[in-house]
């Protein structure tokens, strides 16, 4: 392989290894400090053929986005659905859509 291609390479690994780790860190500063409140589904899109879903929740009377990958439980999502946000209550912006659906 060439120098070159040998180095994009090791900076994509570099780059996926390092959102791998912001994703954790991110999680782990929610099981901090946890609070749960219910959502809505307000979108659905794909970006490179992966599908993900948008939903909006409130706190404190302060609207927050928050965002997934649809996949197993999720994959049957449609606009309006609700369902339980699991979010940092001392930064209510970092959240994370909860595993299960809300009938």
């Amino acid at each position: 392989m060439k120098r070159r291609h040998k180095l994009s390479i090791v900076y994509i690994v570099i780059l996926l290894t390092g959102l791998s780790l912001w994703q954790l860190w991110k999680s782990s500063r929610i099981i901090e400090d946890p609070a749960y409140t219910k959502g809505v589904v307000n979108e659905l899109y794909k970006v490179r053929a992966t599908p993900y879903f948008s939903y909006l929740y409130t706190i404190d009377e302060k609207t927050y986005k928050g965002n997934g990958k649809r996949y197993g439980e999720y994959e049957s999502l449609q606009i309006g659905d609700t369902i339980t946000v699991y979010y940092q209550k001392s930064n209510p912006n970092n959240s994370e859509a909860y595993i299960r659906k809300n009938k």
